[in-house]
């Protein structure tokens, strides 16, 4: 899960504001996720808000990799 959004982050400037974001959230992901699972229903619930998070950077990453659309001026 992590992986995709690091391979896009790794693409960003370093010195980017979206890039700083992923690190942090992949940093705090990964350590969540290599916690036990303690089978509970509020395990899982975190465990689901985390994957909610993770794929939510991804799709503004997505974004911020995506090269401006240049709109065609009517002249």
């Amino acid at each position: 899960m992590t992986t995709d959004v690091r391979r896009r982050a790794d693409q960003l400037p370093k010195s980017s504001g979206p890039w700083a974001l992923a690190a942090v959230v992949l940093r705090d992901a990964e350590g969540r996720l290599s916690s036990t699972l303690e089978g509970t229903v509020r395990c899982v619930q975190n465990r689901a808000r985390l994957v909610r998070t993770v794929y939510r950077r991804l799709v503004r990453l997505e974004a911020a990799l995506a090269p401006e659309r240049v709109v065609p001026s009517g002249g």
